[in-house]
């Protein structure tokens, strides 16, 4: 089989890989280049010959889970080439689509883990990996009697940290791995656990009577980890409508308005004036779980950057006596201009700021378990602006450059 990084090899996100078999070419991941504050360049198609214009020439596209930065161009691809998605991630993003008005009219395979797809003389397989994505995927791919591990992002100290290890094993040893290497730019660090994190939290939370939570709505894992905090200082949980949409839409054992009886949702101002198809198909299922009286009961809030307005509202109806803001995403978004202007009205109404977060990427623990299990001959570094650290890890570590292809 042969390899080409796209795109990828000198960046952290908006990666693209190529690999190509005898009979079948893909490509994994196909997602948007991270924001930048410095940069005002739109998303728009990427002009891929045979991918997004002109004739078709690959067979599938494979995407590993729902964050931007993997899934977002996928609207991009050109009709007649399938797109294999898991099934849970796809629901994510197609709930993101809705809430943000974006469009994508590009159908999807549903892919389950560990069902083999395949795709002429390729066979596909997903194993659920530990991330900050909900369902992120490892793609094994296989022909010719090799194989190729594509770890898509990946971490060990998330709740799924022993499944991880478990679905390496089951992987076993691989020709070629191509590895995300986001925490390579900080070798030294050493990430916290979500146990952990959890129990932060809920020290911090004993300090509050409100607390508001601004993070990823896709990040379950953060979720269970601050509605446990939550449950253990005596506060009502109560979710923004995007998430409790997003939760609803999951796994039964997460966190969610509707079978929870310790959670609720908040219905931002900002969607009265939403269409009324749009109130009746993601607004009107969760009426029934809202409640305005609980804002003057201790609570914690996941809330988003839109929602200055909303806070300011409580704070004049005096809903807040002793309230924080807790920020638990990566810091680097933290140079957006709306996010910057909404931490700086909350901090004007009297709200305490926090710091709070675990990273959704491995430290070098995570990439030695990868190494040590899998075995490879050759890794590839990519989603990474630190290629080279690859080497200090990775024995069989070779560092390209975009567009450059191998052959195993």
């Amino acid at each position: 089989m042969k390899v080409k990084i796209i795109k990828g090899t000198n960046q952290i996100g908006g990666c693209i890989t190529e690999i190509t078999s005898k009979k079948a070419r893909i490509i994994i991941d196909f997602g948007e280049d991270l924001p930048n504050p410095e940069s005002n360049i739109p998303k728009t198609n990427p002009l891929i010959d045979g991918l997004t214009t002109g004739t078709k020439k690959y067979d599938a596209v494979i995407i590993t889970h729902s964050h931007g930065d993997h899934i977002g161009l996928i609207k991009y691809v050109l009709a007649d080439i399938p797109i294999y998605v898991e099934k849970e991630s796809k629901k994510i993003y197609d709930l993101l689509n809705a809430f943000t008005y974006q469009e994508n009219n590009h159908p999807t395979q549903d892919v389950d883990f560990q069902k083999p797809i395949i795709i002429k003389d390729m066979q596909i397989t997903f194993f659920i990996t530990d991330h900050s994505s909900y369902n992120s995927a490892m793609v094994l791919v296989e022909s010719e009697g090799q194989k190729i591990l594509h770890t898509g992002d990946y971490r060990n100290h998330g709740r799924k940290c022993k499944i991880f290890k478990k679905k390496l094993q089951e992987i076993g040893e691989v020709d070629l791995l191509i590895t995300e290497g986001t925490t390579l730019s900080r070798p030294k660090e050493k990430y916290q656990t979500e146990e952990e994190l959890e129990r932060a939290a809920t020290t911090l939370f004993k300090k509050y009577n409100q607390v508001f939570i601004l993070q990823a709505s896709t990040n379950i894992d953060r979720i269970v980890s601050f509605y446990k905090a939550s449950k253990k200082t005596h506060k009502v949980f109560i979710e923004d409508i995007f998430t409790a949409n997003i939760t609803n839409a999951l796994n039964a054992k997460i966190p969610t308005p509707k079978t929870f009886a310790d959670v609720y949702t908040w219905i931002p101002l900002k969607y009265n004036n939403k269409p009324t198809s749009f109130k009746e198909k993601y607004l009107s299922p969760f009426k029934d779980y809202t409640n305005s009286s609980v804002v003057f009961k201790d609570f914690t809030m996941l809330v988003k950057a839109s929602m200055l307005k909303d806070i300011q509202k409580l704070a004049a109806k005096k809903a807040l006596t002793n309230a924080c803001l807790v920020y638990s995403m990566w810091e680097g978004y933290l140079d957006q201009e709306g996010l910057s202007q909404f931490i700086a009205g909350v901090k004007a109404l009297g709200i305490d700021y926090h710091f709070l977060h675990t990273s959704g990427h491995g430290d070098d623990t995570a990439r030695k378990i990868v190494e040590e299990i899998t075995k490879p001959k050759i890794t590839i570094p990519i989603h990474t602006e630190n290629k080279e650290a690859a080497t200090q890890i990775f024995k069989s570590a070779l560092i390209l450059d975009d567009g450059e292809e191998i052959e195993i």
